[in-house]
């Protein structure tokens, strides 16, 4: 870690707090360093609990090292007192005392601890920039800045001792305050870092623990008791030749120090370890084969690529196997491909932690980002940075901070950029990206995953539709084979468990790659999703849809807001990858869906609601065949046809409303594609429901489904009760319908009474006065392919044209022209034969 140095040259502010708790007067008793909780702690330096029984054993260990840190504050006076320019001693003396009021007050404010180590870097470059020179050896400019500094660290003293001044209540108020007149000190102090230039003396930080630990001993052998002094001058003269002796050490020791800080520049840095190429890998060679040759191709600039695409989808997979590519390796070397996992940078100074540890940096001048960019700028060769799920950081609150800092990476035109995260668009604006959104593999990729896993299971009939399920997802199909292979599972039996269980069965571990459950949490919990309740709404009525909508039917049809908020939502959707846009539609992939639609989470509300705008878009949709407006309603059923049937069959309620929604789909189905789901949950909603009219109307819808599937036997029975009730509840009309209909199954079953049925239900719509029930039988039992039908069937056009029946004029047009195409042919077949 970046603070390894600090920690080491001055360990009494390696467990300072970021804990606002100045003290309210000067004379307030302090808590012990070692009772600080780590929960206040500094996100990079972690304290420890000690109970109250510490006291009586031996020290901690953070008592040792404040011990030590003072030590080290007396050396760095002892040595400035033998620097011979006015006002040296004087500045460090001012500096440690600072130092130590801050850390007696525990002024523990998080701009303070920069400060602090600003103040303490300052004192002991100073040092060893004067130590052993003479005063005209010392140039004009550094007696300025020397003045600068103590007018600097005066300035500094005022602002923590009002401060410090303040009561506790006050502090509280207002920290942000007392934050930004730190952080004002911290600035005034950079520039006097600036001066002595810092970066450079303390490049490496083993040599500034030896240096501490040098010095301290070289500090207690000088250490004399009182009584020693007081024994005679001359013992007091062998004490300052013993000092001056002492001093050459020291002298050299910092010259070797200075020495080692600049040459340790030049010096290889040990980069993170890079995760291996993945051993089963299917269906992604296209990809990562692109992407090599992109990286390797660049020769002004290195390429900017972003992997976009949902959790789960293997983007990291992806990302491992381009860096273990051999022409990526040849092209970057080994130790110039640098790892970066982002999933644990939850803050601004974590990212900033996670880059500079995965560089393997040894510069430590206190500003992290300073550190990485001169690392990189100092490089000779191109280097790959790979931010592996970056949307963690991108997420955040500031959002500015981490663009700014990706901007910066993006200036250094010798640095490839490989971006991985969960989102629709790369990150930033100003960045010319390559980007890529990561869909599922292909069925055949899917299977080879599964089969390499669970090769037992990889043969069973079920695969298809399990693979299918999980939406073809990587990770989905890794841990369902896994599982398999593990419980001995066939893939039948893990759909059933899966649908039983949902995403909460696609467990095998604690992480995203082990759990189903917490890769798709990480999206659904992210901060984007806090910040935006329209979006988690948006998020559960889009699940109840399985094919996605549009925009404009999301406002339309399914959500009650204002399609400014829908946009906004769907926007935030789509930045955490939780829906995919396909065309026009916004879509939630089946996993995705699986795991907004359990139960235990799901809120029983918006299905409900949605289940009712779903019947009322039914309603106002529901234009027959003949009517002015049946097109555009018969395109828009379409459009919302498989959302509609999906929310639908989730329902079990024997609702009237919903049984006669069901009724309208099924009629739609069986005019575009017949299909039986529809038409018999219908069947076993009305049955529930008592409802004898409805009941019937089930029946007759379920009969018309099942001739068209060629079911006529079935079909016979459902036109036999339907027409039995519909005469019970006197439904004449409905009863000559299905009489009608019976004829029509008879038609296709030699041995029944089609013509009879045929001419029954004729005579019920005749004394019905029902024109067009009269004209359909009539031009059933017209059409015997003969010349009297052509007579018959014209009269029944006429009829037809004087009372408007649209669609049994085109009916018995055409009988017309198949009758008159048959007559026609058959008078050339006789001609041909000569008969």
């Amino acid at each position: 870690m970046q603070s390894s140095t600090q920690a080491t040259l001055f360990p009494c502010f390696a467990t300072m707090t970021c804990f606002p708790c100045w003290p309210n007067s000067a004379s307030a008793t302090p808590a012990s360093e070692d009772e600080i909780l780590p929960g206040n702690t500094n996100e990079r330096q972690k304290g420890k609990v000690r109970t109250d029984n510490d006291d009586r054993g031996a020290p901690s260990k953070s008592e040792y090292a404040r011990e030590t840190g003072k030590e080290l504050l007396d050396v760095l006076e002892a040595v400035a007192e033998q620097i011979p320019v006015p006002g040296v001693a004087i500045a460090i003396k001012m500096a440690n005392n600072l130092i130590r009021t801050c850390e007696n007050s525990h002024a523990t404010l998080e701009q303070a601890e920069v400060l602090k180590k600003r103040i303490k870097n300052l004192a002991i470059i100073l040092v060893n920039e004067l130590k052993g020179k003479k005063a005209e050896e010392i140039e004009g400019k550094l007696r300025t800045d020397i003045e600068q500094l103590e007018s600097t660290i005066k300035y500094i003293r005022s602002k923590l001792d009002e401060i410090a001044a303040q009561n506790t209540f006050l502090v509280v108020l207002y920290q942000k305050l007392n934050e930004d007149k730190v952080r004002g000190c911290v600035e005034r102090l950079a520039t006097a870092l600036e001066s002595f230039n810092l970066s450079r003396q303390i490049a490496d930080a083993d040599a500034l623990d030896r240096l501490s630990e040098q010095i301290i001993t070289f500090y207690k052998q000088q250490q004399v008791t009182l009584d020693e002094i007081q024994l005679s001058t001359r013992n007091i003269e062998k004490k300052f030749e013993n000092v001056e002796r002492n001093m050459e050490s020291v002298q050299a020791i910092l010259a070797e120090k200075r020495y080692q800080g600049d040459s340790s520049n030049g010096s290889s840095p040990r980069r993170g370890v890079i995760p291996v190429a993945p051993d089963i890998f299917f269906g992604r060679d296209a990809i990562v084969n692109g992407f090599a040759h992109t990286l390797v191709s660049q020769k002004t600039s290195m390429a900017r690529i972003c992997l976009l695409g949902p959790g789960g989808m293997g983007k990291t997979s992806i990302a491992r196997a381009v860096l273990n590519d051999q022409s990526v390796i040849k092209y970057f070397g080994e130790e110039n491909r640098v790892w970066v996992p982002c999933v644990k940078a939850t803050s601004v100074s974590l990212l900033k932690d996670t880059l500079y540890d995965s560089l393997g940096l040894s510069l430590n001048t206190g500003d992290p980002l300073h550190d990485i960019l001169h690392d990189l700028k100092s490089s000779k060769s191109p280097i790959i940075l790979l931010l592996d799920n970056f949307e963690t950081p991108w997420n955040l609150c500031s959002q500015a901070e981490v663009l700014e800092i990706l901007l910066q990476l993006a200036k250094l035109q010798h640095v490839a950029l490989f971006v991985t995260m969960r989102s629709f668009e790369p990150p930033g604006d100003g960045i010319h990206w390559e980007s890529i959104h990561l869909e599922a593999v292909d069925k055949e990729a899917s299977a080879c995953i599964y089969a390499e896993i669970h090769p037992a299971g990889s043969k069973d009939l079920g695969l298809s539709s399990l693979l299918e399920e999980v939406g073809y997802m990587p990770l989905a199909v890794t841990l369902m084979a896994k599982l398999g292979r593990k419980m001995g599972y066939e893939p039948v039996k893990l759909l059933g468990l899966y649908k039983e269980a949902g995403t909460a069965f696609l467990h095998l571990g604690g992480d995203a790659q082990r759990s189903m459950e917490i890769c798709i949490g990480l999206s659904v919990e992210s901060q984007p999703m806090k910040d935006s309740p329209s979006a988690a709404k948006l998020l559960d009525i889009l699940a109840l849809l399985p094919v996605g909508t549009t925009l404009e039917a999301l406002s339309r049809w399914w959500v009650g807001m204002p399609e400014t908020t829908i946009s906004l939502g769907l926007g935030t959707l789509l930045d955490t990858s939780l829906v995919e846009k396909r065309a026009e539609n916004y879509v939630v992939l089946p996993v995705i869906r699986r795991y907004v639609l359990d139960p235990k989470r799901f809120p029983e509300i918006i299905r409900e609601s949605t289940v009712q705008m779903a019947c009322t878009f039914l309603k106002e949709h529901n234009a027959s065949i003949g009517e002015s407006n049946y097109l555009a309603h018969n395109n828009a059923r379409s459009l919302e046809e498989a959302n509609i049937q999906g929310i639908l069959l989730e329902t079990t309620t024997p609702d009237p409303d919903i049984v006669e929604a069901l009724l309208i789909l099924a009629e739609h189905q069986y005019k575009t594609r017949p299909r039986m789901e529809v038409a018999q949950h219908a069947l076993e909603l009305s049955k529930k429901s008592q409802d004898q009219k409805l009941y019937a109307e089930a029946l007759y819808w379920n009969g018309r489904n099942l001739i068209s599937l060629d079911q006529y036997e079935e079909a016979l029975k459902q036109f036999c009760l339907a027409r039995e009730i519909f005469l019970h509840i006197s439904e004449r009309k409905r009863a000559a319908d299905a009489l009608y209909w019976l004829g029509k199954v008879f038609g296709f079953s030699p041995g029944h009474p089609e013509k009879e049925s045929f001419s029954d239900a004729l005579a019920e719509f005749q004394s019905l006065a029902h024109p067009a029930g009269i004209a359909k039988c009539q031009i059933v039992l017209a059409s015997q392919w003969d010349a009297q039908s052509i007579s018959t069937l014209t009269t029944i056009w006429e009829f037809c044209i004087s009372n408007n029946l649209l669609l049994e004029k085109v009916d018995c047009a055409w009988w017309l022209t198949q009758t008159c195409t048959a007559l026609i042919w058959e008078d050339l077949m006789k001609l041909s034969t000569g008969v």
